[in-house]
């Protein structure tokens, strides 16, 4: 029905001279321009050159290209209804993207370590499904971090969930205006240009006022809107605004040379307006349908090896991440150095020849005959099928090994399996044959949790815009004792459990205020948003003094002995106990620059302790820096160093539990297991008070 009326009212409208689109000349050109940008990404990627535009560049021409199809064929009086156009696009667009996908976890499944499955598999459906992106800002993923060998080995497909988004609402939205256009009984292209030049000044409204601070905004799909709206605005109003003859020309340089300074200078902050002028060079290189004559841009960008390179540059941006990214895990390095960049280049290059050849070209040639859309929807649905039985398989069966890895955390208090730090001070003989716990399925679900209850309201108000994580454990009664713990996640990990178990033993009311990087101490150094979180903090301590505060009171640093007080500790502490408060410090705990679970899989069955181990000097302070803060009455000082390590040796796997969930965070399995000894060394201290 939508079809039909459609079709009406394209027939109705006045008809203008259009060239046909199935007779127009293939302009190799613009698969040169394609592959320029495609050489801007792997420069980009390998080496950080110039400014990361190649993505932009590509957005435009996506949308141009697109747009001024749609119009072109709805002049002519025979526009596609957008159902045929979502089957023509997505026909050629899934079997090399699913093809990626599914060969990318597989590599990635043998090179990189299990905890990392999980977050694979999820991404992995993401990306065939075209939510990407939207999956990158919920894991806070980083496209600029250093350490490209860490990132997602599909996290460069987030630029082709933005694309497929645009590809199923663009057709819906040009359809409307044809529809709109026929009421209104004139032509579409008007409406169309628009409709696109409102959309282009909305989104870019958006993006400079209302944007969301922060790296995630990167992969918001609104961030990059009026990108594909000014391409399609642009191409709307081609007819209008084409240069003709030198003019053409002259304007087709200057954007190719505005374009080389984009992609061998970092210039601007991306997402952001500063992507309009290399978006507006490729757009005079567009327009500019001349012939290439000798010494024009056109000329050099029909250059064979160029526009041979731009024919299968959709396959070497979807190959040459993963290529760098795992090159980088196997190598164990954060940069690849030019020999081995251009070592992955050149493989990069092979693979994609390969998949330009047996799997995109196939799938923008076939379907011939009758029936094409039915046909080319058929391939989708198929792809689809391909690319999602086995992304969903396996995640069943990881879904079935983790349920058994967290009965097994669940069950491991007592289990003489998993005695953790106690351990350390038995000489029972040992038989650790069962796997280590928490396994690498359940490893990010080892974190502390917070405790049942929320927080007042009030203390809500005072910490908000802090992302202070606020709970409450309620005490045996009214009159209990009240404990405050405020810190960091290292606070987390490590005093929370210590206070849980001293909450149970005496029936004491536990507060937690933990923010993310955020230790406590009254110092005006700390970050923004730190600083408000502590003097607000600092405010509901003065105003209602608890009985016992707990803290982390000092610092460690990566694979380095230079161990500190927590700026604005001491200050705190003597502060506190000048209310009459007792202040529990606890020693912070050995951090690395690698993570300290991936290297722990070699664990003797006979030892208490395996995995990897370190010099304890190496990574600790050869005396806890905050010994001094017990001259202060009221301190009370815990140092846990000798669960960590023993005989000067620290190690990641001791009593058959994971010490270390990454590289500075103890997992909280093992936390719990330490709580008993370290309230018992609390209790020594308070019991005579």
């Amino acid at each position: 029905m939508v079809r039909s009326s459609v079709t009406l009212l394209v027939g109705a409208l006045p008809e203008a001279p259009v060239q046909n689109s199935a007779t127009r000349p293939r302009r190799r050109d613009i698969q040169g321009l394609r592959a320029v940008c495609m050489m801007q990404v792997l420069a980009y990627h390998a080496w950080r050159i110039g400014s990361p535009i190649g993505v932009d560049a590509f957005i435009m021409i996506s949308a141009y290209l697109m747009t001024g199809s749609f119009v072109r064929r709805t002049e002519a009086g025979r526009m596609p209804f957008f159902a045929e156009r979502w089957a023509h696009t997505f026909k050629r667009l899934l079997p090399p993207l699913v093809t990626t996908v599914l060969a990318t976890i597989v590599a990635s499944m043998v090179i990189l370590p299990r905890t990392r499955w999980n977050e694979l598999i999820t991404q992995g459906v993401a990306s065939v499904t075209y939510w990407q992106n939207w999956r990158l800002a919920v894991v806070s993923a980083d496209y600029f971090a250093a350490n490209r060998g860490a990132a997602s080995p599909l996290q460069h497909l987030w630029s082709m969930s933005m694309q497929g988004q645009v590809f199923l609402a663009w057709p819906l939205l040009m359809t409307c205006c044809v529809l709109l256009a026929g009421a209104l009984h004139i032509r579409p292209r008007p409406v169309i240009l628009a409709a696109f030049a409102a959309l282009t000044a909305v989104s870019l409204h958006w993006l400079v006022a209302d944007a969301p601070a922060g790296r995630t905004v990167y992969f918001d799909t609104r961030a990059r809107l009026w990108e594909f709206a000014l391409g399609s605005a642009i191409a709307a109003a081609a007819p209008w605004i084409r240069p003709r003859g030198n003019l053409a020309r002259v304007l087709s340089l200057a954007g190719f040379m505005v374009l080389v300074v984009y992609c061998v200078e970092p210039i601007g902050h991306y997402p952001g307006p500063m992507a309009a002028a290399p978006m507006l060079a490729v757009s005079a290189i567009l327009l500019a349908e001349v012939p290439p004559v000798p010494g024009s841009v056109q000329r050099l960008l029909s250059w064979r090896p160029l526009a041979a390179l731009g024919d299968m540059s959709y396959c070497v941006y979807l190959i040459h991440w993963p290529v760098f990214v795992l090159t980088m895990s196997v190598l164990r390095r954060t940069q690849l150095g030019t020999g081995r960049a251009l070592g992955a280049i050149a493989l990069s290059l092979v693979l994609a020849w390969l998949m330009r050849r047996y799997v995109d070209r196939p799938a923008q040639d076939r379907p011939t005959g009758d029936r094409l859309a039915v046909r080319k929807g058929l391939i989708v649905a198929v792809a689809l099928a391909l690319g999602l039985g086995p992304l969903y398989g396996t995640r069943a069966v990881l879904d079935n090994r983790r349920a058994v890895e967290r009965a097994t955390v669940m069950d491991a208090s007592g289990d003489p399996r998993f005695p953790g730090p106690t351990a350390l001070s038995t000489a029972e003989p040992v038989d650790y044959t069962t796997s280590p716990i928490p396994g690498p399925l359940t490893l990010h679900d080892d974190w502390v949790p917070s405790f049942p209850e929320a927080c007042p309201s009030d203390h809500d108000a005072l910490l908000a815009g802090t992302k202070t994580n606020c709970a409450v454990l309620p005490g045996a009664d009214a009159d209990s004792p009240r404990v405050v713990v405020v810190g960091d996640s290292h606070a987390q990990q490590t005093i929370v459990p210590l206070a849980a178990e001293l909450a149970s033993r005496h029936g004491w009311q536990v507060t937690e205020y933990l923010t993310g990087s955020c230790a406590f101490g009254i110092w005006d150094a700390y970050r923004a948003s730190c600083v408000q979180r502590n003097e607000a903090v600092l405010d509901l301590l003065t105003d209602d003094p608890p009985d016992i505060v707990m803290l982390q009171s000092t610092e460690t640093m990566q694979d380095h002995s230079d161990e500190i007080q927590r700026p604005g500790v001491q200050a705190a502490i003597e502060y506190l106990t000048s209310l009459g408060v007792t202040v529990v410090g606890v020693r912070d705990n050995p951090r690395s620059a690698d993570d300290l679970y991936e290297c722990s899989n070699r664990r003797p069955a006979d030892t208490v302790a395996g995995g990897c181990s370190f010099s304890q000097r190496q990574y600790l302070a050869e005396f806890d820096p905050a010994e001094e803060f017990t001259s202060i009455p009221g301190f009370i000082e815990i140092d846990p160093t000798d669960l960590y390590c023993y005989e000067d040796e620290c190690y990641t796997i001791i009593g058959n539990v994971y010490v270390y969930m990454d590289n500075n965070h103890i997992t909280g399995t093992y936390s719990r297991a330490m709580a008993p000894e370290l309230a018992d060394r609390v209790d020594a201290f308070l019991q005579p008070a």
